[in-house]
């Protein structure tokens, strides 16, 4: 989510998204916004003399709400490992989420950061991953990601050939079951620095998936600082290979394809030297799926 701050100025529909917000929180008193979207609004505020973060999705957008707010329900039950904004008010109903404003600055704004990186904060968010990873709490079970029909759509498109398609299959074979509680948009917007701690934010993507699936999506849009990477494949490393690289190769496939098809469609400079170097990092993943499958 990027955090760049505007004066709150709300347009119509977004008035209407704000009533919503006062019906859960009267008191709330909106100062900026922090994020608007097709999907959601998320307003800075203060209510009853505490800084606050408002997020209230659009009517098309609610289940990813739910999903947040379930999350926050489970972090109540069980204290996560990693430090998360503290839940104030919320609405399933309404789409509402009201948190504590924690004081820090997002890692980057950008979903593909560019260099540089510094050390200490790549180091946190590595940690936090690696504190989030054997946390085991309990699920319902539509809260398992179904890997086989994300899978299966690739197959069907028919963009990989005989050998890649068969150790694809192999692969997911080998990983097992989804089993690892995951934040699943690890973005570092979504990381937020707040002193010596790092925090996590915006967890309407969490579920539970295939090992190390945080991990791989920090390998993929942290391609572009040097020796991110490495640090990612270290942090694997650390692993036996059905918890680490055979599960590790399944998220990243899935990752890098997802990713290279958005990126068919954009046409700018930027966007079309990225398509080239994820082309460059597809064909290296292809190389290491098959070389693990045989």
């Amino acid at each position: 989510m990027t955090q760049i701050e505007t004066a709150f100025e709300p347009t119509v529909d977004e008035r209407a998204l704000m009533g919503l917000v006062h019906e859960v929180c009267p008191g709330l008193e909106p100062t900026a916004v922090v994020h608007r979207s097709r999907t959601s609004l998320v307003v800075a505020g203060v209510l009853r003399g505490t800084e606050v973060i408002a997020k209230v999705r659009t009517p098309d957008w609610r289940r990813q709400c739910l999903r947040e707010i379930e999350a926050y329900d489970l972090f109540d039950r069980q204290r996560p490992p990693v430090r998360v904004p503290r839940r104030l008010a919320a609405d399933a109903g309404r789409a509402v989420l009201v948190t504590e404003r924690l004081p820090g600055t997002v890692l980057a704004p950008e979903r593909f950061p560019a260099p540089p990186l510094a050390e200490r904060d790549l180091t946190g968010v590595l940690k936090a991953v690696r504190r989030l990873r054997p946390w085991r709490p309990g699920v319902p079970e539509n809260w398992r990601v179904d890997y086989r029909p994300l899978v299966d759509g690739i197959l069907e498109r028919r963009d990989l050939d005989e050998r890649h398609e068969a150790a694809v299959v192999r692969m997911l074979e080998l990983a097992g079951e989804p089993r690892e509680f995951g934040h699943g948009d690890l973005v570092l917007a979504n990381v937020m620095r707040t002193g010596r701690t790092y925090t996590l934010i915006d967890w309407a993507s969490a579920a539970v998936f295939l090992p190390c699936l945080d991990l791989a999506q920090l390998w993929l849009l942290l391609g572009d600082v040097p020796g991110a990477r490495e640090r990612v494949e270290a942090e694997v490393a650390r692993l036996d290979e059905r918890e680490g690289l055979v599960p590790f190769l399944v998220n990243l496939t899935l990752l890098l394809y997802r990713e290279r098809r958005a990126h068919s469609r954009f046409t700018d400079e930027v966007s079309v030297a990225r398509a080239a170097r994820l082309d460059a990092a597809w064909e290296a993943v292809r190389e290491r799926v098959m070389r693990h499958a045989d």
